[in-house]
């Protein structure tokens, strides 16, 4: 087995590669120039309508959050309501499904008719179950995906900070931008920004206020939160995502499908695994001990291939059993590139896993679990590297670069500040 060391400072290496060049010269503007806020089309994602005068308890009947907490267009400042809603499609037997975000359409009834903002790859069986729960219902359920409409987002920039950063006057101004234009603020996390529903032709943010980056800089962005979205981030149980802690779960609201085990497990149970941040190493590689090394991280899909979703996550350092019981599953992940850091490779990781096998963090082995794809490590990186259409570039010296004669994968594991709040105020409440 090879020694796991902590991280140190990256190493520089020589490379001529065109590839790296066009990174570096992308990554070293001026940070004087760059606006306070990034936005991104979100590709990912869908739009599925659902409008007549049942859509309002049809939708109650079955997701996880209170429909009538949606605000309708025309009052949207109303400060009892939400402009968009998060919630879980669950099944029956109270496991994930779908997560959706329920948005008034720019259009139509405003008190009638919503648009459900849910995983792309996931349209056609999301109005199956649609139709299948619809009835005699008064309603109507849109044939697929919107084709005119997209979903949005923006944040704060991650590199408008240090020396040059944007005034107050054109933060103020961008949020003013985002207000005037009824942009939501995302309900599940503070710092995830806004997001809405726009024509694909629609007006685009002034570029001297907002950076437009690609949707791969979105997926960083909600990595570095810890906000799963899609069916590859979600575990079986929904509360393990945490969408409890992130306004996407009404225990007030009547009955819904898959309810039982939700309101069970809240109030009589505890939820032993929760979503958080992971570093993702080979074997014999430093030890990560922060999450993000710096701001100015690039997304790069392509770079090496990584272990797939719903890898095991088994503890390094399991104690005396010989055969040691998973700890939780990895979601999706993201290959990265610091150019602060002498082009230093990383990536990144979401997924769920067991918080009382996180340790006391005294030890440089707490928080690190081995991973484990339910194929063979053959076939992963065959099936990755096939995927694209560009080798993997062979950068740096940092965690996770590809290196087919490196070591096993390896995650460390970090929870975000938010999420040791909540559990500390959960616990409180509960008298644990």
């Amino acid at each position: 087995m090879q020694t796991l060391r902590r991280s140190s400072a990256a190493r520089p290496r020589c490379c001529t590669c065109p590839a790296v060049v066009r990174l570096r010269s992308f990554a070293s503007s001026s940070r004087s120039s760059a606006p306070p806020f990034v936005y991104t089309t979100l590709p990912s994602r869908a739009l599925l309508a659902v409008q007549g005068p049942d859509a309002p308890n049809f939708l109650q009947g079955l997701v996880s959050n209170d429909v009538r907490r949606l605000a309708p267009r025309g009052d949207e400042d109303n400060p009892e309501k939400q402009r968009i809603l998060y919630a879980n499609i669950l099944k029956a037997d109270g496991r994930y499904m779908h997560d959706i975000m329920l948005h008034r359409p720019l259009q139509d009834d405003p008190a009638t008719s919503f648009l459900i903002d849910h995983d792309a790859s996931a349209t056609v069986s999301l109005r199956t179950y649609l139709k299948r729960h619809k009835l005699r219902s008064k309603l109507k359920i849109g044939p697929g995906s919107e084709p005119d409409l997209v979903v949005a987002a923006a944040w704060r920039n991650p590199l408008d900070s240090g020396d040059g950063q944007s005034t107050d006057r054109e933060v103020q101004a961008a949020e003013e931008w985002l207000e005037e234009r009824k942009k939501a603020w995302d309900p599940r996390v503070v710092g995830m920004g806004r997001r809405w529903v726009e024509p694909k032709d629609g007006e685009k943010p002034p570029s001297e206020l907002f950076d437009q980056v690609t949707p791969e800089h979105y997926h960083l962005h909600r990595l570095v939160h810890a906000v799963p979205e899609g069916p590859a981030d979600f575990p079986a149980l929904p509360l393990e995502a945490n969408i409890d802690f992130m306004n996407g779960v009404d225990y007030r609201k009547g009955c819904y499908v898959g309810q039982e085990l939700t309101a069970r497990t809240h109030h009589k149970g505890i939820v032993r695994k929760r979503g958080m941040i992971f570093r993702l190493f080979r074997e014999g590689e430093d030890i990560p001990t922060e999450p993000i090394p710096s701001p100015d991280l690039i997304p790069y899909p392509s770079l090496f291939p990584l272990p797939p979703p719903g890898s095991s996550l088994t503890l390094l350092r399991a104690g005396t059993s010989r055969r040691p019981r998973a700890s939780g599953k990895l979601g999706s992940s993201l290959a990265l590139i610091s150019p602060s850091s002498h082009l230093q490779t990383m990536a990144l990781a979401y997924g769920s896993v067991r918080t009382d096998h996180l340790g006391e963090g005294t030890d440089e082995f707490d928080g690190v679990f081995t991973v484990k794809a339910d194929v063979s490590d053959e076939a992963v990186v065959a099936g990755s590297a096939a995927a694209v259409s560009e080798p993997p570039l062979e950068l740096g010296d940092g965690a996770g670069e590809s290196d087919e004669a490196g070591g096993r994968w390896l995650a460390k594991a970090f929870m975000p500040a938010w999420l040791e709040f909540k559990l500390e105020e959960e616990a409180i409440a509960k008298g644990l």
